[in-house]
């Protein structure tokens, strides 16, 4: 029986393979249901920041010498400034009565460390006669005859002018000092407990019959702007999103199959990625805001791809199962180059010296697996399991063909028949935009996201109209270590020169330094006599110091105008602040470079050996320095990334014509928008360089798919030139569509409240708009065969 009962079973027909993949499908789709609720039970915990210190350039001396620089002194942005303007201008008793009332309240804010209340500001002055050192101060607001004499000697001194009183006297300033370096919801509790004060007063002065106009502004009312505008915008973006899919599904597929299929893949694809985001600690920011919309349209390009072609050999007359198999077979390889090719593109901004640009390459790419992970596991095991309803046909190929193909061949046709148009259009507009390229400018401001009608763009324009603006400007002096080197002949004097040309060259208001901090203590030590305001000699300066240091060791001072505040002879180094409006970092640099050659000449001319060096250094200046590397970094990766295509088409083709040939239509929309940019005067800066890596990584997936089907075509020893007309009917329609929604998906960003967001989905949708006609009108031309 034994021998029976082998030949019996080795006689049994092997399992249908279509039946075994069945049942793997359902694994497939259990597996993925488990992770889908572990990924959207992790996406829910994903947080919102805005960091602006994470823009600092990585690995620099500059970044090094700051965060040493801010430990000596203090950090320079850890402030609210809150601004108020009254009917009847600041020298009104109940304005300042109700300035005073406000000051206190904030006072009680916790993490507020001081309240800068120019009701409150005394000096300490020194009875020229008595020679007993008494507060006087700054402004008797209860006394309103003393208005006249006490705004006269606040006007004399610039100071205050600009830092707490409006040139015009209509307005004046309040600086609320915090605990440095609060965390996120640090800042977040901060900012709405001050808003929340600021909110009472306003409603008690309007009860009293006074209107006061109240403004505010500082790193943690931006990081709360910031991060709500993100929230909003995320929800935004997703949305539209997903109608945009739903609506270009419908038409391209005119079915509920080719709508609810492709839309779970991507729904998934962008699930997981943000609950990757979670699971590795990064929360959303200002650069990866536009991930999700991103990660949606790219990982439709597989899928449409994928259904594109299924549903083609359906068509075809193929049953579900062999034309399934035959989909993946022909579309599977270049699928997955262009996966790659685009996570690579992505993956080269981890060249940038920006930190935030790196996450944001990372996660994409990400993103781009996951992708198309799914697309090569959900999708089939979905299609596996559902009836595509569509016609089956089994006449000939032609007859069976998509609604598409009659006009696809017609724009053949007419490609091939105006071919030296097409070629000499396209070097016209090459050659107009390498001419236009050249007025590209790497700029940057500080504020340069948000809107001119922005809330928070209105607050900072109300302190640099009205005052000194709020862009901090810090200068470094650097000298040896362990030497009282202000204490020296001439060294002083020199600071205040530096101080005088800051406010000269570069157009800083609120300068606040060592010769400052020493002018104002000797006038007060003398009497408050206008002719004190200078900088002694001699013995009296040493005098002068001597004063300064004991006064420093006494007193615990939340003004921040202490000598240690501006001086460290232990560390060698000295600190001079100021105020300045957000001008552009080329503005900027222009006039720091006169200032500081300027500063170098004098010294050199004036001593032996420069007693000093002179350092720009502080938030902004950091941000600014990315601009240094901006187009180095930007042209890096887009080097590497085609490079790494080139490769790709080599090893496919083994052909150095086709490996050039390759990079043609993916350079050429490249060059166009950097034209349209140059044309426009849209500056190269954070958000728009990154923009030619999204357009190339995205770009370059049609040209690997019909360079892999003119492939396949050549190897199964097709005519090039039918293999071509063939590879233009059989790839047209999905290039066409993915591009509608690549394109339509981006341009969802222009609604964005952030003009970087807005730059990237307007730029990024044109080159996009741009790919697809030379992938299908100026590829053809150089793969077309010469006798042809």
């Amino acid at each position: 029986m034994m021998p029976e009962d082998t030949a019996t079973h080795s006689t049994m027909p092997a399992a249908d393979p279509e039946e075994r993949w069945r049942r793997r499908s359902g694994w497939i789709l259990v597996a993925i249901g488990l992770m889908t609720a572990l990924a959207g039970w992790r996406a829910a915990h994903i947080g919102f920041n805005y960091d602006f210190e994470a823009f600092f350039p990585e690995g620099q001396p500059e970044t090094a010498f700051y965060l040493q620089f801010r430990e000596a002194f203090s950090t320079d942005n850890d402030f609210i400034l809150v601004g108020l303007k009254g009917d009847q201008g600041v020298f009104d008793p109940a304005f300042l009565r109700a300035t005073r009332d406000l000051a206190s309240a904030l006072d009680t804010v916790q993490g507020v460390t001081g309240v800068l209340d120019p009701t409150d500001l005394t000096l300490p002055v020194r009875d020229p006669v008595l020679g007993m050192i008494f507060q006087r101060p700054l402004l008797r607001w209860d006394q309103p005859e003393h208005y006249a004499t006490d705004s006269a000697a606040i006007w004399r001194n610039p100071q205050w002018v600009g830092t707490v009183f409006s040139e015009d006297g209509q307005s004046l300033a309040l600086t609320v000092l915090q605990t440095p370096m609060l965390s996120k919801e640090g800042c977040d509790r901060i900012a709405a407990d001050t808003d929340a004060v600021l909110t009472q007063w306003q409603a008690a002065q309007e009860a009293q019959g006074m209107t006061v106009e109240c403004h505010r502004a500082g790193r943690a009312h931006a990081q709360v702007h910031y991060v709500s505008v993100m929230e909003r915008e995320v929800a935004l973006f997703v949305g539209l999103g997903l109608i945009l899919l739903i609506t270009f599904l419908f038409f391209a597929f005119r079915t509920w199959w080719g709508i609810v299929i492709p839309l779970t893949v991507i729904l998934l694809s962008g699930l997981g990625t943000l609950a990757f985001m979670e699971l590795t600690g990064k929360g959303i920011d200002i650069m990866t805001v536009v991930l999700p919309t991103i990660i949606f349209v790219v990982g439709m390009s597989d899928v449409v791809h994928i259904i594109t072609r299924y549903l083609d050999e359906l068509r075809a007359g193929l049953p579900p199962f062999p034309a399934l198999r035959k989909a993946f077979r022909e579309v599977g390889l270049a699928t997955f180059l262009t996966s790659l090719t685009t996570a690579i593109g992505f993956l080269t901004l981890l060249s940038s010296a920006i930190g935030p640009i790196q996450e944001f390459g990372l996660y994409t790419a990400a993103g781009v697996f996951i992708a198309f992970g799914l697309a090569f596991s959900l999708l089939p095991a979905v299609l596996m399991r559902t009836d595509a309803p569509i016609r089956h046909a089994a006449g000939p190929e032609d007859s069976s063909a998509s609604p598409w193909t009659p006009w696809l061949s017609r724009w053949f046709i007419r490609i091939v028949r105006y071919r030296k148009a097409i070629l000499g259009a396209t070097v016209v507009l090459t050659g107009l935009s390498l001419w236009l390229l050249s007025g590209i400018v790497v700029n940057n401001y500080l504020l340069e996201d948000l809107r001119a009608d922005d809330p928070l763009r209105q607050e900072f324009n109300f302190f640099e109209r009205d005052f000194s603006g709020v862009r901090p400007y810090e200068l470094a002096l650097r000298f040896e270590p362990g030497q009282e080197t202000m204490a020296l002949p001439g060294v002083l004097a020199a600071v205040d020169s530096v101080e005088t040309w800051l406010a000269e060259e570069v157009g800083a208001g609120s300068v606040l330094g060592p010769a400052s901090v020493a002018r104002t203590a000797h006038r007060l030590f003398n009497g408050d006599r206008p002719s004190a305001d200078r900088i002694p000699k001699g013995p009296a300066l040493s005098r002068l110091l001597d004063r300064l240091y004991k006064l420093d060791r006494r007193t615990s001072d939340n003004s921040g105008a202490g000598w240690s505040a501006a001086v460290r002879d232990d560390l060698g180094l000295a600190r001079i602040t100021a105020k300045t409006a957000d001008l552009g970092a080329n503005v900027l640099a222009e006039r720091n470079t006169r200032f500081l050659e300027r500063v170098d000449a004098y010294l050199d001319n004036t001593f032996d050996t420069p007693p000093f060096s002179v350092e720009v250094t502080g938030t902004a200046n950091l941000i600014d320095l990315n601009n240094r590397f901006l187009a180095s970094d930007m042209v890096l990766g887009l080097l590497i990334a085609f490079g790494m295509v080139a490769l790709i088409v080599g090893v496919l083709f083994r052909s150095l014509r086709m490996m050039l040939i390759s990079l043609v239509p993916n350079v050429l929309p490249l060059l166009f928008i950097a034209g349209f940019m140059g044309a426009l005067d849209i500056d190269l800066k954070v958000s728009t360089s990154i923009i030619f890596t999204i357009a190339f990584g995205i770009a370059v997936d049609d040209t690997l798919h019909f360079l892999a089907k003119y492939r396949i075509l050549l190897q199964q020893g097709r005519q090039p030139i039918w293999a071509l007309r063939r590879t233009f009917l059989a790839t047209g329609k999905a290039i066409i569509i993915t591009s509608i929604i690549l394109c339509g998906g981006f341009a969802t960003l222009m609604l964005s409240s952030f003009e970087g967001t807005f730059h990237i989905g307007l730029l990024v949708s044109l080159t996009l708009c741009f790919a697809v006609v030379v992938d299908l009108a100026v590829l053809p031309l150089l793969l077309l065969p010469r006798r042809a």
